[in-house]
């Protein structure tokens, strides 16, 4: 019964199934990853169109901004030939008077454009459409009437400096127009806008704020930067980086930039992400199988563990009661052996006999101390190991020659003789089988960096390389009645009683296998 061929059969099947089972997870979730793409590009299209849409209506409403500003000073400007009109000596004024009957509605009633008119050095002449200074000119007619000099010249200095505040502000908003009568005499025409003008123009800014504000807070949740195409400038973001220019590059090699027209001449390019639950949902079947392989792999030592624990117990059962059914019949014996010696048996063959008890109680011995703490005594493991082998030298085919170099070196470290002996008889056991009890065995020992080198090498059938550690493995065997429990019980003893370590140093098909321990030295 081959023990090891099952479990291996049971590895690879359990193996097939954990592939199979993370290649379907993997799958799926890939397959999940690539329908939240679809739907999340689906709502960037979407959303895309709708900034398109809404920079439309910006573009509209720059429009009408910029034409009403243009209307408006296209109006002030016509009034303003006409006002020079009649400082010439015409023969009819009724062109002049058409002109100014025609925009006088526009000027003065439906858009409110304040005016100011000035002479060529900015002196007061008159203003249109100025409610405050209206208020101011009251009181100082009324001021005149009562004849309140102070009064009155105090407000006419408080409406001469109104009107140069005005003049000034309205100047860094809209060049004056001039008018000119000759070289020498000419007047000016500033003028502010009117009230719809500036609400348009609020409403133009509220638009723009809004339109940035979704950009950035897009419903899709991705990151964007939104560019100025004739500046190069940022015009709104949502990502936090101080290379933005790399940040665009990969946003331009990852997804196709969106352009914008903003109108008069204004255009800007929107450069996006894909959003962050994408990212990290492409990147969910790696953690998820990195979680899976983390909770095998634990699940594994928990498992080697229990299942160590389990056989160390049968082991230390098994060894015991081993142990406790050979010291009846042992006893028996050595009191026979006594009987034989008082009958005059052959001398020769009583000793040979009391080998086989003391084997027997030695055997009986190592059984019982399995499973607990080994006592451990300072021995030169070279004389231990060739009188184990001296020993066996008469119990194995005579066909196999055995050498042993290196008799004379002492080497002393801390064993247990009883179990060490056993593991020695275990690994020459071994080899025996391989050379089939024919060939040569040959044991050397050496010292390198304070570890005792023993090495048994046989001329046996060798191992293959792919077997090497599973030869230690309970069960293994290549014989049709084996156990496959020596090379077992040999590294347990090694590894826990000694602190050491078994292993298959070299082997050859049809060439032969070496074995070697290591024990620390005390020397």
């Amino acid at each position: 019964m081959n023990l090891y061929s099952q479990k291996q059969r049971w590895k690879y099947l359990l193996g097939l199934i954990a592939f199979l089972i993370v290649i379907g997870t993997n799958w799926y979730a890939s397959h999940i990853a690539s329908k939240v793409q679809k739907e999340e590009r689906q709502k960037i299209k979407l959303w895309s169109q709708a900034i398109s849409k809404k920079a439309d209506l910006v573009k509209l409403t720059n429009q009408s901004f910029f034409a009403l500003s243009e209307k408006e000073r296209e109006n002030v400007e016509l009034w303003a030939k006409a006002e020079k009109e009649f400082e010439k000596p015409l023969n009819d004024y009724g062109f002049a008077l058409y002109i100014i009957q025609k925009n006088v509605d526009t000027i003065y009633k439906n858009d409110n454009i304040p005016l100011i008119l000035t002479d060529q050095n900015d002196q007061f002449i008159s203003y249109v459409n100025l409610p405050e200074l209206d208020s101011i000119e009251n009181i100082i007619r009324k001021a005149k009437n009562s004849n309140n000099i102070t009064d009155e010249q105090g407000f006419i200095k408080l409406k001469n400096k109104k009107l140069a505040s005005l003049i000034k502000t309205w100047r860094e908003k809209n060049p004056p127009i001039e008018i000119s009568y000759s070289k020498v005499k000419s007047q000016r025409v500033y003028f502010s806008n009117s009230q719809e003008f500036y609400d348009l123009q609020y409403k133009r800014d509220s638009l723009i704020q809004s339109f940035n504000k979704d950009l950035i807070n897009n419903s899709a949740l991705v990151p964007v930067v939104f560019i100025n195409s004739n500046t190069n400038e940022i015009i709104a973001s949502n990502v936090n980086s101080k290379d933005i220019e790399d940040v665009v590059l990969k946003m331009k090699n990852e997804n196709v930039p969106i352009q914008i027209d903003l109108g008069d001449g204004k255009s800007g390019v929107i450069y996006y992400y894909e959003s962050l639950t994408l990212k990290q949902l492409r990147y969910f079947p790696y953690v998820m199988l990195g979680v899976i392989s983390l909770f095998l792999f634990v699940a594994y030592l928990l498992f080697s563990t229990f299942r160590r624990a389990e056989q160390n117990q049968v082991w230390v059962g098994m060894a015991k009661e081993t142990a406790h059914q050979l010291g009846t019949p042992l006893s028996s014996l050595m009191a026979w052996l006594e009987i034989l010696k008082d009958q005059g048996v052959d001398h020769d063959s009583i000793a040979e006999m009391n080998k086989d008890v003391i084997r027997l109680e030695t055997i009986t011995e190592r059984f019982s101390k399995i499973g607990s703490t080994a006592k451990l005594e300072t021995l030169n493991i070279v004389e231990l190991v060739t009188g184990c082998i001296d020993y066996m030298k008469g119990r194995i085919s005579k066909k196999v020659n055995i050498e042993i170099n290196n008799k004379g070196v002492n080497l002393n470290c801390e064993v247990n003789k009883a179990l060490f002996e056993w593991v020695i008889e275990n690994v020459v056991k071994n080899a025996v089988d391989a050379m089939q009890g024919e060939g040569k065995l040959t044991i050397n020992f050496g010292l390198d960096n304070k570890m005792i080198s023993i090495d048994i090498s046989d001329t046996g059938k060798g191992i293959p390389l792919n077997k090497t550690k599973n030869v230690f493995e309970p069960g293994y065997t290549t014989k049709e009645r084996g156990w496959g429990l020596g090379l077992s019980l040999a590294k347990r003893i090694i590894e826990e009683h000694h602190d050491g370590k078994i292993f298959v140093l070299t082997t050859e098909i049809k060439a032969g296998t070496t074995f070697r321990i290591l024990l620390k030295t005390i020397n």
